[in-house]
């Protein structure tokens, strides 16, 4: 039986044709192989028995369910979910895939991400660096401060919020693609606090949140742009809770953040009209 949990939802787009697009995060694979030394490989043991407990914890604090069929490793649920979404039209992965920067973690997942056969974007999460991803890689692209994917007559447009800060830079990219004139998936990490989730947000509090107290100019700069742009901008796709939260950002402009990936969890988004 498949580890993977399937969560539904539908958004109607007009003008683009129907697509599955599919969202996960927060796998937080923690490998060791032949290549490890000895000090990596006692690190990933022991980051991995942490994450079992973890992976629980989260759950039962934000009453989700689970069953036996979820309890696999975090390597096996990030290959089933890759497998899981490979009959879509791209993949979504919205940071912490890797729970550190490892070789044998990024081995792991250029191998993963090299059985894929769909387009797919990866942005960094606050587990990850984007400086230390090496370059050939099938991941290199959570390198850039932004990626870009151009999916026919919809747009993935993935940023690096991973530290909780957004830049100038990423504000005109962001502009620029709009003025394409396609409808726009932002893919990022650290998700907007809301008017519809701010109750959450508060019990969490603003360590899991890109607009908290200290946030910079741009960071507001960069909601106002998603307000500003709601019949153009789709969705907002985002992680990094470990738990799923659909709130508006603005009216019509859902944020979905998934569900933690290492327990199996998957969007499946059917786009369009």
């Amino acid at each position: 039986m498949s580890s993977v949990v399937i969560h539904e939802y539908r958004i109607p787009i007009k003008g683009v044709g129907r697509k599955i697009i599919y969202h996960f995060s927060d796998t937080h694979i923690t490998e060791y192989d032949a290549l490890s030394d000895e000090n990596e490989r006692l690190c990933a043991i022991e980051d991995t028995r942490e994450w079992e407990g973890l992976r629980l914890g989260f759950a039962r604090d934000h009453g989700a369910s689970w069953d036996e069929r979820q309890l696999v490793s975090a390597g096996e649920h990030l290959k089933n979910l890759l497998s899981a979404a490979g009959d879509g039209d791209a993949v979504v992965l919205a940071g912490d895939i890797c729970d550190n920067m490892s070789g044998a973690n990024l081995r792991f997942l250029n191998s993963a991400l090299g059985e894929l056969s769909v387009p797919f974007v990866a942005v960094c999460g606050n587990h990850e660096r984007a400086e230390e991803f090496p370059d050939g890689m099938h991941f290199s692209g959570m390198k850039k401060p932004v990626q870009v994917a151009d999916l026919g007559d919809v747009i993935l447009f993935g940023i690096d919020n991973a530290r909780r800060q957004i830049s100038a830079e990423q504000n005109r990219a962001l502009l620029e693609v709009l003025a394409y004139g396609k409808p726009v998936i932002v893919v990022m990490h650290v998700p907007v606090r809301t008017e519809g989730n701010a109750e959450k947000f508060e019990i969490c509090g603003e360590y899991f949140q890109l607009n908290h107290s200290k946030a910079s100019a741009e960071v507001y700069e960069f909601i106002d742009i998603i307000k500003e742009n709601s019949g153009k901008i789709a969705a907002v796709l985002a992680g990094h809770l470990h738990f799923a939260d659909n709130s508006e950002i603005a009216p019509g402009v859902m944020q979905y953040v998934s569900d933690q990936g290492i327990l199996g969890n998957l969007n499946r988004y059917v786009i369009g009209e």
